[in-house]
């Protein structure tokens, strides 16, 4: 077998970014309604950024739940904040969270009621929770292209656009 059968052809980086490029005000990771949010919050293991369009500021978040109480009725979800450099290392524990928008601070907690990043996800759920319209000019909500339930990278448009892989879609924490 020669070696030239085994060699891709040369690709020009410019007709890959043609092929690929996305539709018109289309936002890759981006959750852009209330429903999608929660399937992605709720799902088990998702990392998402919320930032203000008003500040600018912005928070990544994780909430993760334990693999033995992913699909109890009610299962308790951990958050952490995003607190240094290292996106993969850097989270500090903040408190727990139920399905049920709930969140409270706990011994454990390195950080107060009063603190920035607590308000802003005191805001973010209360909002979920009344789908307040802000998704569309006050805060958006991004997601990091892993499932929010196994973290696999996610590669099929819809699942990206959803945060949630076509495996877990069926699949709810809640």
């Amino acid at each position: 077998m020669s070696t030239e059968a085994l060699q891709a052809p040369s690709l020009d980086t410019r007709d890959l970014a043609r092929a690929y490029k996305p539709s018109e005000g289309a936002k890759q990771g981006q959750l852009t309604s209330w429903p999608a949010v929660r399937e992605f919050l709720y799902a088990g293991n998702a990392t998402f950024t919320l930032r203000s369009l008003k500040t600018g500021m912005r928070y990544t978040y994780k909430i993760r739940v334990k693999k033995e109480d992913l699909d109890t009725p009610d299962p308790t979800y951990f958050v952490n904040l995003l607190r240094g450099p290292d996106n993969t290392k850097d989270f500090a524990y903040m408190g727990v969270l139920r399905n049920t928008g709930q969140f409270n601070i706990t011994s454990a907690s390195r950080m107060t009621r009063g603190a920035p990043a607590v308000k802003a996800l005191l805001w973010f759920l209360g909002a979920m929770q009344g789908e307040r319209a802000v998704l569309t000019g006050q805060l958006e909500v991004w997601h990091e292209g892993k499932c929010g339930r196994c973290g696999r990278l996610l590669t099929v448009p819809e699942s990206v656009m959803r945060g949630i892989g076509p495996e877990c879609a069926g699949k709810k924490a809640q």
